[in-house]
């Protein structure tokens, strides 16, 4: 049995897991997954959150579990397992990139995915006042996160997004072969996501070399194939 935690992309929540979370839970896994500093139900303000909060909230529930975690970072959340590994490579069995943002060292959230200059989100972003947090067109959310998802989960899910602290997408991760590399690296890939183009994904895989697990599937294979997501999971654990 394997110990999971999955991290959970922009303006979600911990709550993007909940078909995934029992799945893993019924075949004997721990599985934790976390709101980031706040999303979900986590009260931080998000103007004020920044990356190395994000890194410090896992970083304290990582201390706490007994055994190396499959870490799985959705999206956004490749930035956070990113520096994650990093910072506590000695906690870590395996790092899990599901169509997310695959950093270079040096390199930004914005830096990595403006390598897709035509990228759908580009256009549906909106940026706050303040310059501090951002949002996305609410017209533009089905196709772009849900787009093979049920009515149903679609809904409930884009009633519970939050403004997402711009300061992920913006802060530089520093990355070293003798921490960040020494954690072996999974990318599944969506090869029909409308946020994450597959190109993109293929083009960061390029430059930051993972195994490749493919799924044929949108932005969201949490709600969409949670069932095929679970075998793949614990076919890593296994790994």
């Amino acid at each position: 049995m394997a110990t999971f935690m999955l991290v959970h992309g922009a303006s979600h929540g911990g709550w993007c897991w909940e078909k995934v979370k029992p799945l893993l839970e019924a075949d004997g896994h721990r599985v934790c997954a976390p709101d980031l500093p706040g999303m979900g139900k986590d009260d931080t303000p998000p103007a004020n959150v920044t990356l190395a909060d994000n890194v410090e909230k896992l970083s304290r529930l990582l201390d706490k579990m007994d055994e190396p975690v499959v870490l799985v970072g959705h999206s956004l959340g490749g930035i956070t397992i990113s520096a994650l590994a990093e910072a506590r490579r000695r906690k870590l069995k395996a790092l899990v990139y599901l169509c997310a943002i695959l950093p270079q060292s040096g390199k930004t959230g914005r830096d990595m995915s403006s390598l897709d200059p035509t990228a759908m989100w580009r256009l549906s972003r909106q940026v706050s006042p303040d310059g501090l947090t951002y949002t996305f067109a609410r017209d533009k959310m089905p196709g772009l996160f849900y787009a093979d998802v049920s009515p149903e989960d679609r809904y409930r899910a884009m009633e519970r997004l939050r403004p997402q602290p711009l300061a992920i997408s913006t802060t530089p991760v520093t990355l070293t072969e003798e921490r960040f590399g020494s954690v072996p690296r999974w990318y599944i890939e969506c090869t029909f996501d409308n946020s994450l183009k597959i190109d993109l994904q293929r083009q960061m895989v390029k430059l930051t070399p993972c195994k490749v697990i493919t799924m044929e599937c949108g932005h969201s294979p949490f709600y969409s194939n949670p069932e095929e997501l679970v075998e793949h999971l614990e076919a890593i654990s296994r790994a």
